[in-house]
Protein backbone atom coordinates (compact mmCIF):
# COMPACT_ATOMS: atom_id res chain seq x y z
CA UNK A 1 0.00 0.00 0.00
CA UNK A 2 1.27 3.44 -0.87
CA UNK A 3 0.73 5.11 2.50
CA UNK A 4 1.86 8.53 1.33
CA UNK A 5 -0.71 8.50 -1.44
CA UNK A 6 -3.55 7.07 0.63
CA UNK A 7 -3.08 8.95 3.86
CA UNK A 8 -5.93 10.92 5.37
CA UNK A 9 -6.37 14.39 3.85
CA UNK A 10 -4.17 17.13 5.23
CA UNK A 11 -5.91 20.17 6.60
CA UNK A 12 -5.86 22.95 4.01
CA UNK A 13 -3.10 25.49 4.09
CA UNK A 14 -5.57 28.35 4.58
CA UNK A 15 -6.33 29.31 1.01
CA UNK A 16 -8.46 32.46 0.87
CA UNK A 17 -12.21 32.04 0.91
CA UNK A 18 -13.42 33.21 -2.47
CA UNK A 19 -17.08 33.76 -1.66
CA UNK A 20 -18.55 36.32 0.71
CA UNK A 21 -17.25 35.76 4.21
CA UNK A 22 -19.88 33.69 6.07
CA UNK A 23 -21.66 34.51 9.28
CA UNK A 24 -19.55 33.62 12.32
CA UNK A 25 -20.46 31.84 15.55
CA UNK A 26 -20.80 35.27 17.16
CA UNK A 27 -23.66 35.94 14.75
CA UNK A 28 -25.63 33.29 16.65
CA UNK A 29 -25.09 35.22 19.88
CA UNK A 30 -26.43 38.37 18.24
CA UNK A 31 -29.53 36.47 17.10
CA UNK A 32 -30.14 35.19 20.63
CA UNK A 33 -29.97 38.77 21.90
CA UNK A 34 -32.58 39.94 19.38
CA UNK A 35 -35.15 37.40 20.56
CA UNK A 36 -38.05 35.83 18.68
CA UNK A 37 -38.06 32.70 16.55
CA UNK A 38 -34.63 33.53 15.18
CA UNK A 39 -33.29 33.47 18.74
CA UNK A 40 -34.79 30.05 19.41
CA UNK A 41 -33.10 28.56 16.34
CA UNK A 42 -29.81 30.23 17.26
CA UNK A 43 -29.99 28.79 20.78
CA UNK A 44 -30.54 25.32 19.37
CA UNK A 45 -27.56 25.68 17.06
CA UNK A 46 -25.29 26.93 19.84
CA UNK A 47 -26.28 24.01 22.03
CA UNK A 48 -25.68 21.53 19.21
CA UNK A 49 -22.24 22.99 18.54
CA UNK A 50 -20.94 23.12 22.10
CA UNK A 51 -22.78 20.67 24.35
CA UNK A 52 -20.34 17.79 23.93
CA UNK A 53 -17.13 19.81 24.45
CA UNK A 54 -18.74 21.25 27.60
CA UNK A 55 -19.77 17.79 28.81
CA UNK A 56 -16.31 16.33 28.10
CA UNK A 57 -14.64 19.19 29.99
CA UNK A 58 -16.84 18.55 33.03
CA UNK A 59 -16.25 14.79 33.00
CA UNK A 60 -12.48 15.24 32.75
CA UNK A 61 -12.67 17.82 35.53
CA UNK A 62 -13.85 15.06 37.86
CA UNK A 63 -17.65 15.25 37.75
CA UNK A 64 -19.53 12.00 37.43
CA UNK A 65 -21.94 11.36 34.60
CA UNK A 66 -25.09 12.67 36.30
CA UNK A 67 -23.43 15.80 37.64
CA UNK A 68 -21.90 16.51 34.23
CA UNK A 69 -25.32 16.22 32.61
CA UNK A 70 -26.90 18.58 35.14
CA UNK A 71 -24.06 21.08 34.92
CA UNK A 72 -24.17 21.06 31.13
CA UNK A 73 -27.91 21.73 31.17
CA UNK A 74 -27.51 24.45 33.80
CA UNK A 75 -24.64 26.05 31.93
CA UNK A 76 -26.67 26.52 28.76
CA UNK A 77 -29.66 27.83 30.67
CA UNK A 78 -27.36 30.37 32.31
CA UNK A 79 -25.61 31.41 29.12
CA UNK A 80 -28.69 31.68 26.96
CA UNK A 81 -31.39 32.92 29.29
CA UNK A 82 -29.83 35.49 31.61
CA UNK A 83 -27.58 38.53 31.34
CA UNK A 84 -24.54 36.36 30.50
CA UNK A 85 -25.34 36.47 26.80
CA UNK A 86 -25.48 40.27 26.97
CA UNK A 87 -21.99 40.38 28.47
CA UNK A 88 -20.44 38.38 25.64
CA UNK A 89 -17.93 40.54 23.77
CA UNK A 90 -16.78 39.36 20.35
CA UNK A 91 -13.85 41.78 20.42
CA UNK A 92 -12.20 39.71 23.15
CA UNK A 93 -11.64 36.57 21.09
CA UNK A 94 -13.22 33.27 20.10
CA UNK A 95 -16.69 32.32 21.26
CA UNK A 96 -15.34 28.98 22.52
CA UNK A 97 -12.95 30.88 24.84
CA UNK A 98 -15.79 33.00 26.22
CA UNK A 99 -17.94 29.92 26.84
CA UNK A 100 -15.13 28.10 28.63
CA UNK A 101 -14.59 31.10 30.92
CA UNK A 102 -18.30 31.24 31.72
CA UNK A 103 -18.32 27.49 32.36
CA UNK A 104 -15.53 27.79 34.92
CA UNK A 105 -17.42 30.54 36.77
CA UNK A 106 -20.60 28.47 36.59
CA UNK A 107 -18.82 25.50 38.21
CA UNK A 108 -17.66 27.70 41.09
CA UNK A 109 -21.14 29.16 41.55
CA UNK A 110 -22.77 25.72 41.59
CA UNK A 111 -20.24 24.43 44.07
CA UNK A 112 -21.01 27.34 46.38
CA UNK A 113 -24.74 26.81 46.15
CA UNK A 114 -24.37 23.06 46.84
CA UNK A 115 -28.09 22.66 46.21
CA UNK A 116 -29.04 19.63 44.12
CA UNK A 117 -31.77 21.42 42.21
CA UNK A 118 -32.30 20.59 38.56
CA UNK A 119 -31.58 23.53 36.34
CA UNK A 120 -34.14 25.19 34.08
CA UNK A 121 -37.20 24.50 36.21
CA UNK A 122 -37.59 21.02 34.75
CA UNK A 123 -37.37 22.36 31.20
CA UNK A 124 -34.06 21.04 29.82
CA UNK A 125 -32.58 23.19 27.08
CA UNK A 126 -30.77 20.24 25.50
CA UNK A 127 -31.97 17.01 24.02
CA UNK A 128 -29.30 15.09 25.87
CA UNK A 129 -28.28 11.61 24.74
CA UNK A 130 -26.38 10.63 27.86
CA UNK A 131 -25.34 7.21 26.59
CA UNK A 132 -23.89 8.71 23.43
CA UNK A 133 -22.08 11.31 25.51
CA UNK A 134 -20.48 8.65 27.71
CA UNK A 135 -19.46 6.51 24.74
CA UNK A 136 -17.84 9.49 23.08
CA UNK A 137 -16.15 10.58 26.28
CA UNK A 138 -14.75 7.07 26.76
CA UNK A 139 -13.02 7.39 23.39
CA UNK A 140 -11.06 10.46 24.45
CA UNK A 141 -7.29 9.85 24.81
CA UNK A 142 -6.59 8.38 28.24
CA UNK A 143 -3.33 10.31 28.61
CA UNK A 144 -4.97 13.73 28.24
CA UNK A 145 -5.33 14.97 31.81
CA UNK A 146 -6.04 18.65 31.22
CA UNK A 147 -9.82 19.35 31.01
CA UNK A 148 -9.19 22.34 28.74
CA UNK A 149 -7.29 20.11 26.32
CA UNK A 150 -10.25 17.73 26.29
CA UNK A 151 -12.58 20.65 25.61
CA UNK A 152 -10.56 22.00 22.66
CA UNK A 153 -9.99 18.57 21.16
CA UNK A 154 -13.70 17.73 21.43
CA UNK A 155 -14.58 21.07 19.84
CA UNK A 156 -12.15 20.45 16.96
CA UNK A 157 -13.46 16.94 16.38
CA UNK A 158 -17.05 18.21 16.38
CA UNK A 159 -16.14 20.73 13.69
CA UNK A 160 -14.50 18.06 11.51
CA UNK A 161 -17.40 15.67 12.05
CA UNK A 162 -19.85 18.36 10.95
CA UNK A 163 -17.98 18.77 7.67
CA UNK A 164 -18.15 15.02 7.04
CA UNK A 165 -21.88 14.98 7.77
CA UNK A 166 -22.51 17.71 5.20
CA UNK A 167 -20.50 15.83 2.60
CA UNK A 168 -22.43 12.65 3.40
CA UNK A 169 -25.72 14.49 2.95
CA UNK A 170 -24.63 15.82 -0.44
CA UNK A 171 -23.77 12.34 -1.67
CA UNK A 172 -26.98 10.79 -0.34
CA UNK A 173 -29.10 13.54 -1.90
CA UNK A 174 -27.54 12.79 -5.28
CA UNK A 175 -28.17 9.05 -4.89
CA UNK A 176 -24.48 8.24 -4.32
CA UNK A 177 -24.57 7.51 -0.62
CA UNK A 178 -22.96 4.09 -1.08
CA UNK A 179 -20.01 5.74 -2.83
CA UNK A 180 -19.47 8.13 0.06
CA UNK A 181 -19.62 5.38 2.68
CA UNK A 182 -17.07 3.37 0.71
CA UNK A 183 -14.73 6.34 0.39
CA UNK A 184 -15.23 7.63 3.96
CA UNK A 185 -12.08 5.91 5.32
CA UNK A 186 -10.05 8.30 3.15
CA UNK A 187 -11.39 11.19 5.26
CA UNK A 188 -10.60 9.62 8.62
CA UNK A 189 -7.39 9.83 10.62
CA UNK A 190 -7.77 6.89 12.99
CA UNK A 191 -6.67 4.08 10.64
CA UNK A 192 -5.08 3.63 7.24
CA UNK A 193 -7.67 3.55 4.44
CA UNK A 194 -8.11 0.42 2.31
CA UNK A 195 -6.14 -0.03 -0.91
CA UNK A 196 -7.45 1.51 -4.11
CA UNK A 197 -7.73 -2.01 -5.56
CA UNK A 198 -10.04 -3.06 -2.73
CA UNK A 199 -12.26 0.00 -3.18
CA UNK A 200 -12.28 -0.42 -6.98
CA UNK A 201 -13.52 -3.98 -6.62
CA UNK A 202 -16.27 -2.91 -4.22
CA UNK A 203 -17.45 -0.07 -6.48
CA UNK A 204 -16.97 -2.13 -9.65
CA UNK A 205 -14.78 0.63 -11.03
CA UNK A 206 -11.21 1.03 -12.25
CA UNK A 207 -8.42 1.92 -9.86
CA UNK A 208 -7.82 5.13 -11.82
CA UNK A 209 -11.45 6.23 -11.39
CA UNK A 210 -11.27 5.49 -7.65
CA UNK A 211 -8.16 7.64 -7.31
CA UNK A 212 -10.00 10.46 -9.06
CA UNK A 213 -13.04 10.02 -6.79
CA UNK A 214 -10.83 10.18 -3.69
CA UNK A 215 -9.04 13.26 -4.99
CA UNK A 216 -12.34 15.05 -5.64
CA UNK A 217 -13.77 14.01 -2.27
CA UNK A 218 -10.74 15.38 -0.46
CA UNK A 219 -10.96 18.62 -2.43
CA UNK A 220 -14.63 18.97 -1.39
CA UNK A 221 -13.64 18.23 2.19
CA UNK A 222 -10.95 20.91 2.20
CA UNK A 223 -13.27 23.46 0.61
CA UNK A 224 -16.05 22.85 3.14
CA UNK A 225 -13.57 22.78 6.01
CA UNK A 226 -12.22 26.20 5.02
CA UNK A 227 -15.77 27.54 4.98
CA UNK A 228 -16.61 25.99 8.35
CA UNK A 229 -13.41 27.29 9.94
CA UNK A 230 -14.14 30.75 8.55
CA UNK A 231 -17.33 30.74 10.65
CA UNK A 232 -15.23 30.51 13.80
CA UNK A 233 -13.19 33.67 13.12
CA UNK A 234 -14.00 37.30 12.39
CA UNK A 235 -11.99 38.03 9.24
CA UNK A 236 -10.70 36.08 6.20
CA UNK A 237 -7.14 36.81 7.30
CA UNK A 238 -7.63 34.69 10.42
CA UNK A 239 -8.63 31.53 8.57
CA UNK A 240 -5.09 30.26 7.95
CA UNK A 241 -4.09 30.68 11.59
CA UNK A 242 -7.23 28.96 12.82
CA UNK A 243 -6.66 26.01 10.50
CA UNK A 244 -3.07 25.72 11.77
CA UNK A 245 -4.40 25.75 15.35
CA UNK A 246 -6.98 23.10 14.45
CA UNK A 247 -4.31 20.90 12.90
CA UNK A 248 -2.18 21.21 16.02
CA UNK A 249 -5.06 20.28 18.31
CA UNK A 250 -5.92 17.18 16.29
CA UNK A 251 -2.29 16.14 15.93
CA UNK A 252 -1.82 16.32 19.70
Amino acid sequence: MDHDDQSAPNLPAGAPVAEAFPATRWTLVEKVRRGGEEARLAREELCALYWYPIYAFLRRHGHDREDAEDLTQGFFVKVLTDETIEAADRSKGHLRTFLLQVLKRHMVDEHRRSAAVKRGGGQPLLSFDAMSAEERYASEPADTRDPEAVFTRAWARELIAGVRVRLRDEFHESGRGDVFETLLPFLLWENDPPSYNTVAAKLKASEASVRLLVFRLREKFREQLRREVSRTVETPEEVAGEIAWLQGVLAA
